[in-house]
């Protein structure tokens, strides 16, 4: 059974992470699923379930509140009781009908704290005692015109209720959203540039910039350059001691020098975390969601790599990934972004031309994050991966991800 596990970013109004919504495909075909809904809930709970105590939710979801979708059958076998209210919110699909069970289990929950959503909420008058117990209200934006949207509102009584707008892809949207009253946001708006002209480089950014073009010198790289370069900025300095003080390096005692940080990192990966810090500068006006996003991306890619040798590099594999939302970082397009920086040929094929083996890569760890099973699938078979190893990946980057405090 393939089985695949992701999350989407749900955002407040500064666009700082509120909490994330982890969706799940348990069957190997989801299309081709054949079965009672309740052979189908137990596959969904079995994953969730599995999935939340192996690993624990906060190695998912970095201690956010974690977003999971129940059908009517979850709910009344109260399956969210196993989770703690505090890391949990029940997101009530729109295919669950309010009969007298329902609310009754609904209520429970409600009264034992845990807080219930209502997912892709469209008004009928008998869903109005579920949206009495539910905390938060979710309208999409896509499947749903504005003004439809602002009418259903103004019909319900939403004093105390969280408002989320989700299927946001735009700046604008998000925007549009903010103005009628919305304070949770869901969907990619963060994932594109938002101006896609030539643009005034800052000072400082380009201080970030430069020091990428001085790592990606390769074997002439001058790493007493790049040493100074680092300590002379405290910014910089800050961040990579604070990397290399992480739990991921577990080290004994802290290192407070940066000669000695460059030398615990070693030359292999000196450039992956000096273009990580570096992308962390460029981000310091961006939500920064996107650096981790961009972070995770890199480690999956490296790690599929690194198991069925897609390319030779694995620095290559991980850079693909690392600077694939480099033109939204700098809001230009990614061959400007890139300009200067030189990278392996396979790399600039996978992000500007979009050929090649580490852009079906990228592509790969792209579906999954929406969620695009079906593209998933696709580019599995393709590859000829096994479709554990993607998930595994997805997951284990995310606990690294977390593990380095950023």
């Amino acid at each position: 059974m393939n089985t695949y596990i992701a999350r989407q970013p749900i955002f407040n109004m500064k666009k700082q992470i509120f909490g994330y919504e982890l969706l799940f495909r348990s069957s190997e075909d989801e299309l081709c699923f054949i079965g009672t809904d309740a052979e189908h809930d137990q596959a969904t709970s079995h994953v969730v379930i599995e999935t939340f105590f192996s690993r624990g939710i906060e190695s998912i979801t970095g201690g956010k509140p974690a977003f999971v979708n129940f059908t009517s059958n979850l709910l009344l076998e109260n399956t969210a009781t196993l989770f703690p209210r505090d890391q949990l919110i029940i997101e009530i699909l729109e295919s669950v009908k309010p009969t007298p069970d329902i609310i009754e289990a609904c209520r429970d929950l409600h009264r034992k704290g845990y807080k219930l959503a209502l997912d892709d909420f469209f008004y009928k008058p008998e869903l109005e005692p579920l949206v009495e117990l539910s905390r938060i209200v979710k309208f999409d934006f896509l499947a749903n015109a504005p003004q439809d949207i602002a009418k259903m509102m103004k019909r319900m009584n939403l004093r105390g209720k969280w408002l989320l707008a989700e299927k946001i892809e735009t700046n604008e949207m998000f925007d549009l959203a903010v103005s009628m009253g919305f304070r949770l946001f869901q969907g990619f708006f963060c994932s594109k540039p938002e101006t896609m002209s030539s643009k005034t480089i800052s000072p400082l950014k380009f201080s970030y910039i430069a020091l990428m073009r001085e790592v990606s010198a390769g074997d002439e790289m001058n790493v007493q350059r790049v040493a100074k370069t680092i300590r002379d900025d405290v910014a910089l300095s800050y961040k990579l001691l604070r990397l290399v003080n992480s739990a991921f390096y577990g080290l004994r005692s802290e290192v407070t020098d940066i000669s000695r940080a460059i030398a615990v990192i070693g030359s292999i990966e000196l450039r992956k975390w000096i273009f990580m810090i570096a992308l962390m500068g460029l981000s310091s006006d961006k939500p920064d969601e996107i650096i981790k996003m961009s972070m995770i991306r890199g480690k999956v890619i490296e790690t599929i790599n690194s198991k069925y040798s897609l390319v030779k590099s694995d620095e290559s594999a991980f850079q693909v990934g690392l600077f694939s939302m480099l033109d939204v970082l700098m809001d230009v397009r990614m061959a400007s972004a890139l300009d200067g920086i030189h990278l392996a040929d396979e790399v600039v094929a996978a992000l500007i031309y979009q050929t090649g083996p580490l852009h079906d890569l990228l592509e790969l760890v792209i579906s999954l994050e929406r969620s695009d099973w079906n593209k998933t699938d696709a580019i599995i078979s393709m590859l000829d991966i096994n479709a554990k190893t993607i998930t595994e990946a997805y997951l284990d980057a995310i606990k690294w991800c977390n593990s380095l405090a950023i």
